[in-house]
């Protein structure tokens, strides 16, 4: 096993937020289903060994919502027409926080992302926040989690955005069974959010449930968190350049991340994007992943079930995002130009 694999091995044990399922038969009662969600709460984060931004995933639900800033900061921001309110999740060097956008006529309710530059690694200073920054200002689209404004003060960044009121597609699956038709609705959007982030020249790579955000209604899905995005061409050459950061949720991350192997980051998010659609109508994950090892020989063996109700159509389409073969495996254009959707 390389150092990376181990790196990845050790973070599985250390994690305790990310999606645990047993792949179980999915001849399961429906009243079952709520108990099968509630497990995927908790997620184990895939990094590189000289990463520690997967810290900022862990997401401290028991701490306390009362978010302190210094008078300046608070003062500045009332000055622009934006007040912080209580915290929604905190993780190693920034905090999500409910904020408000103040005007003449209302009180907007919003998001804010407060990075803490002193608590970053100068990895994270130099690489990844640059990163995130410019992915989000350059992707606009429906589908997309709508940045309003970014503010430095002293040794704080401040990312004003859209507020996701209908939580993430685990709350929904809390709540329903969504079925073929409903998911169908709710991820083309996904999907087209996807292709636009490809075509401007960016990969996300961490997509999972809980970064696919809904609307208060729950009508439409929305793609946020680009802490992992990347360009994926040289801006000189302009030749694709190929991923060697093994980044992502274990449950999500293809064969190639997992067996830290340098991949194309785009057709990686194709497989992520395969796995997000297996939970929303399985409400289960396709892959054990307390056993990485036995997990690549699942993977590269498509090795996982579905219900013999799903209409062919879908098991199509699944076996299309979850190709072992990166070369082999559909592009998200080809997804959506995919027969399912007609």
């Amino acid at each position: 096993m390389s150092k990376t694999q181990s790196s990845v091995s050790e973070d599985k044990s250390k994690s305790s937020d990310e999606l645990k399922t047993k792949n179980k038969d999915k001849s399961v009662d429906k009243k079952d289903d709520e108990s099968k969600v509630k497990a995927q709460s908790q997620s184990k984060e895939c990094r590189d060994v000289d990463e520690d931004k997967d810290k900022d995933k862990d997401k401290d639900k028991d701490k306390d919502k009362t978010f302190k800033l210094p008078d300046n900061d608070i003062n500045l921001l009332k000055q622009k027409n934006y007040t912080i309110g209580d915290a929604i999740s905190s993780g190693t060097f920034s905090t999500v926080c409910k904020a408000f956008k103040t005007t003449d006529k209302e009180k907007e309710t919003i998001a804010v992302k407060i990075i803490n530059i002193e608590k970053c690694s100068e990895d994270v200073k130099k690489k990844f926040i640059p990163r995130e920054l410019y992915a989000m200002t350059k992707l606009k689209h429906p589908n997309i989690i709508a940045v309003l404004n970014i503010f430095t003060i002293t040794n704080r960044v401040y990312v004003f955005m859209e507020l996701a009121q209908g939580g993430d597609i685990l709350d929904l699956l809390k709540k329903e069974t969504l079925g073929e038709t409903k998911t169908k609705c709710l991820y083309k959007g996904l999907a087209e959010a996807i292709k636009y982030i490809h075509s401007k020249g960016f990969a996300h790579r961490d997509i999972k449930c809980e970064n696919c955000l809904l609307n208060k209604e729950r009508t439409v899905v929305k793609i946020g968190d680009f802490g992992f995005s990347r360009t994926c061409f040289d801006t000189t050459t302009g030749q694709r350049v190929l991923s060697t950061t093994y980044c992502g949720s274990i449950a999500y991350a293809a064969p190639e991340i997992l067996s830290a192997e340098p991949y194309n980051a785009m057709i990686s998010d194709v497989w992520s994007m395969g796995i997000v659609l297996y939970v929303m109508v399985e409400k289960d994950l396709p892959f054990d992943d307390k056993d990485m090892k036995k997990m690549i020989k699942f993977q590269k063996n498509c090795k996982y079930g579905l219900n013999d109700k799903l209409s062919d159509n879908f098991k199509d389409l699944i076996r299309k995002h979850l190709e072992p073969d990166p070369k082999k495996r559909y592009t998200i254009s080809q997804v959506l130009d995919h027969k399912w959707f007609k």
